[in-house]
């Protein structure tokens, strides 16, 4: 919305589409852009207010706003709609609450304080006129305007920061019946260090009939510290009052930074009958840093009947670094009584970083009888990388009887870093126990930078029986597109087996070297001498 004086504006621009006007006869009329039709359009409209032609007025400021709804006009012709509706001499009701629309939809316009004056006006006519619930709405108008002033008078009284001013604000708390007013002074009361300022918020706290502004004040109380706001939070904590304030106390008492809190807040996690206010103790706890908390949450894991609530402080310990939260995550994968809380603790132990880590989930590898939490642990491994999560996968693709567990060793090696290296995946391909194994490592190979060499590849055709890593192996030497290929390939393209040949002739025609393309030749010549053609 443009920042304008709206009358003075709206005169200029007048003046201004009267010259356009004079030069209109001597100067070539050109239409005008898309977005300077509402601008012209207003133009029009308001040079008819000007003129008091109030029924033309508001009929084309009308149009504009239903034509244009996205005008940066549109609030200047909704306000001038009202004001010509009203010179019209219609019902001052009607006036009224086309005032009142425009002030709800348009509360930043630089015509609002003008649109409010005129519905103070007809609001005196109202009630003059028999109409009692108008003056209701002429004391909130002035009661807002009233609040406006004192929330001034309030900042100046608190930079005074001196006894009388404290008084003078406390006093004014007391007669306040708007909220904003209140939270205001609660503000201004946390940054007040005297007694009195304290004992104010505590009482906010306690009586305050607006539970808004006891929320205010409880975080006051937080923000300011000190035994005394330890003290009143906790008596809260402890009292009988609704559950979503007690959780508020809970969070405050957190910014006070009391030492004392990790007993606290396990103490109500595992005893307090509100579901909500336990998680919030257990989520608090994540925020103390200290081995205390750990071991706070330690216990909650252990001991907490809820479900919920064992949840809440697994997660917690997914925040603290390092391995002291380890031992306890260990516990609950190892159990296994309940799986979900298991996988959650693989993850976090997964994101721990050094041996201990690495040791728990080499022995969920090698030990645990559920199959989900050992593949986990696999890929688990192949992200920790290093050579001793490397030997682990080695030995799960050689020795593993799951087909799938076995090829995601295989893949969790080739992603490695460092990558598992064309001497380890050949000894897959030749020792290991699952068929699924031997066939990934071709897969894998090509993950390996350059892939896996001609030589390799030969000695894979000429060892395996297993025609579809044959297949594999063919589709390789065809991407390596080297003539150190072509030989082998000619050698299987001349053999009985007609799917191997054919894959091999799709081999050479992948190489495509003028080599390669002799073999092809060569091949076409046989095949049209043998018998068979």
């Amino acid at each position: 919305m443009r920042q304008h004086t709206p009358k003075l504006a709206a005169v200029l621009f007048i003046l201004i589409l009267g010259a356009g006007l004079a030069s209109a006869a001597i100067l070539p009329v050109e239409d005008p852009a898309p977005q300077d039709k509402d601008a012209i359009a207003y133009k029009q409209a308001y040079a008819l207010v000007l003129e008091e032609k109030w029924a033309a007025a508001k009929a084309a400021l009308d149009e504009l706003a239903q034509k244009f709804p996205k005008s940066a006009w549109v609030d200047d012709a909704r306000f001038w709609s009202c004001y010509s509706q009203e010179k019209l001499g219609q019902a001052a009701e009607a006036a009224f609450k086309c005032y009142q629309t425009f002030v709800k939809d348009f509360p930043g316009s630089d015509w609002t304080d003008e649109a409010k004056s005129n519905m103070i006006r007809l609001a005196q006519t109202l009630a003059k006129a028999g109409k009692p619930e108008y003056e209701t709405i002429i004391k909130a108008f002035q009661a807002e305007d009233e609040d406006d002033i004192k929330m001034t008078a309030l900042y100046a009284l608190h930079d005074m920061g001196d006894a009388e001013a404290l008084k003078t604000i406390l006093s004014l708390y007391d007669k306040a019946a708007n909220v904003k007013l209140k939270n205001q002074i609660v503000f201004m009361l946390s940054d007040m260090e005297s007694p009195e300022a304290m004992a104010k918020l505590r009482d906010i706290a306690a009586r305050e009939p607006e539970m808004e502004v006891r929320r205010s004040a409880l975080f006051a109380i937080g923000s300011k510290g000190g035994p005394e706001a330890i003290k009143t939070l906790k008596e809260i904590l402890a009292s009988n009052a609704p559950a979503d304030f007690r959780r508020n106390a809970l969070f405050a008492l957190a910014d006070t930074d009391d030492p004392g809190l990790a007993g606290l807040y396990a103490q109500i996690a595992l005893t307090d009958k509100d579901v909500e206010m336990s998680r919030a103790a257990t989520f608090a706890l994540a925020d103390i840093k200290s081995q205390e908390a750990t071991e706070a949450l330690g216990r909650i894991l252990k001991d907490a009947k809820d479900p919920e609530i064992r949840k809440a402080a697994l997660f917690a310990l997914s925040d603290r670094e390092g391995a002291a939260s380890l031992p306890m995550l260990k516990e609950i994968l190892l159990n296994g009584t309940d799986k979900e809380m298991a996988r959650t603790a693989l993850f976090q132990i997964a994101d721990k970083e050094g041996p201990e880590s690495l040791a728990v989930l080499k022995q969920v590898l090698a030990e645990s009888k559920d199959e989900d939490l050992r593949r986990n642990a696999l890929m688990a491994l192949a992200e920790h990388g290093g050579a001793e999560a490397k030997d682990a996968l080695l030995q799960a693709a050689l020795t593993s009887a799951d087909d799938e567990m076995a090829q995601m060793a295989v893949f969790g090696l080739s992603e490695i870093e460092g990558g598992a290296g064309e001497d380890v995946l050949l000894n897959i391909m030749k020792n290991a126990r699952s068929p699924r194994a031997r066939r990934a490592v071709i897969m894998a190979m090509s993950n390996e930078e350059g892939g896996m060499s001609v030589a390799a590849l030969t000695q894979i055709l000429k060892t395996e029986a297993d025609p579809e890593i044959k297949q594999q192996a063919l589709i390789a030497l065809g991407e390596k597109k080297s003539d150190d290929a072509v030989p082998v390939l000619v050698e299987i393209a001349k053999g009985k087996d007609t799917k191997l040949a054919r894959a091999a002739v799709q081999a050479l025609g992948e190489i495509g070297t003028p080599k390669a393309k002799a073999a092809l030749l060569e091949i076409i010549e046989k095949r049209a001498e043998s018998p068979a053609a």
